[in-house]
Order: structure tokens, then C-alpha cells, then sequence
């Protein structure tokens, strides 16, 4: 049962990966953080969309733990954790993906 259970959580949070990144913005601002860290100002930058549409789209990929954002000045810098990417890394491995 507590195995189920687990498997369920963690299916859960894969599926939640899929929703983030079924936005093509989000899949484009993890991309370009993947490169190198960058603030929103700077992903405002070289995207069509506002500075502050990005901060939501950060603020949401912060929530899933696949960004942080560290003071730089007083700026903050966004980089990728790949630990955010771990429940899938794992679900994948599970089911034999390759």
C-alpha cells in the first residue's frame, strides 16, 4: 500500500512537470537558464512577452523546484535545479525508457 502510494505522488508530480513544461514559454526560459543563470529583465529581453508575465512563469517553475532565484545585487538571478527534474528522471527509469 505505502508503495502504491509513493508511486501515486510521484506520478503526480511527473504529471505536474508536464504541465510546465506543455507551455512552450516555460520550455524556452528553462532552456535558456539551462545555458546560463539570467534575471527576468534579461529573459524579457529576448522573449515577446513582459518582464512581469516571466516573473509568473518563474514563480511557477520555483514552485515545482526546477528554479531558484539568488540575490544578485538587487536583482535576483535565476538557475536551474536539475533535483527538480528527479521524479521523472525517476518515473522513466521505472518504466523503461531509455
Amino acid at each position: 500500500m505505502a508503495r502504491s502510494h509513493a508511486h501515486a505522488t510521484e506520478f503526480r508530480q511527473v504529471l505536474k512537470l508536464f504541465a510546465l513544461f506543455g507551455h512552450p514559454l516555460r520550455t524556452i526560459i528553462f532552456q535558456r537558464l539551462a545555458r546560463t543563470p539570467m534575471t527576468a529583465g534579461e529573459l524579457a529581453r529576448t522573449l515577446p512577452i513582459t518582464r512581469t508575465a516571466i516573473v509568473q512563469h518563474l514563480k511557477r517553475m520555483e514552485a515545482s523546484h526546477l528554479v531558484e532565484a539568488v540575490a544578485d545585487g538587487k536583482m535576483r538571478r535565476y538557475r536551474i535545479l536539475s533535483q527538480g527534474l528527479f521524479p521523472l528522471a525517476q518515473w522513466l527509469k521505472r518504466h523503461g525508457a531509455r
